[in-house]
């Protein structure tokens, strides 16, 4: 096996989706203790590669409370930031949803949700958060950020 292999072996998708009909497509993985985003067109390079450490992608995890389960990730680029989130209700249905809100600062430049039933996700507990601990960050409720 090929050390490429191994990586890839070794990767996790967070939350991937189709967008706008299937035309564009959403894949945010976790690496050891790098985490990438990949936006584009569907069967094409992607037009946005992103990849940090665990320690520079922000997260708010779900607080154990609501109709649904969800949490939600921030990548920062150039003053851009793209917020990437997933719920499942709590009903016997489960249906999953998500997407990822674009942001420059206070003003939403897009909001685009995922096409039903297109929503690959690792689940509750999002594996980030552990990665998050294990790169020594804790997770304060009560200030709603990380240390």
């Amino acid at each position: 096996m090929s050390l490429l292999q191994i990586a890839l072996s070794q990767t996790q998708t967070l939350v991937s989706c189709t967008l706008k009909g299937g035309a564009k497509q959403l894949t945010t993985c976790l690496s050891a203790s790098r985490v990438s985003y990949a936006f584009g067109s569907v069967g094409n390079t992607p037009e946005l590669v992103l990849n940090y450490s665990v320690r520079d992608v922000d997260m708010r995890p779900w607080p154990g409370v609501g109709s649904s389960i969800w949490e939600e990730f921030t990548f920062y680029n150039k003053g851009v930031s793209y917020v990437v989130h997933y719920a499942v209700e709590r009903t016997p249905d489960g249906q999953v949803s998500g997407g990822v809100t674009v942001m420059k600062g206070e003003q939403e430049l897009a909001h685009l949700s995922c096409d039903p039933g297109s929503v690959v996700s690792a689940g509750y507990g999002l594996p980030l958060f552990e990665a998050k601990e294990r790169a020594g960050q804790t997770y304060s409720l009560e200030t709603r950020s990380w240390d």
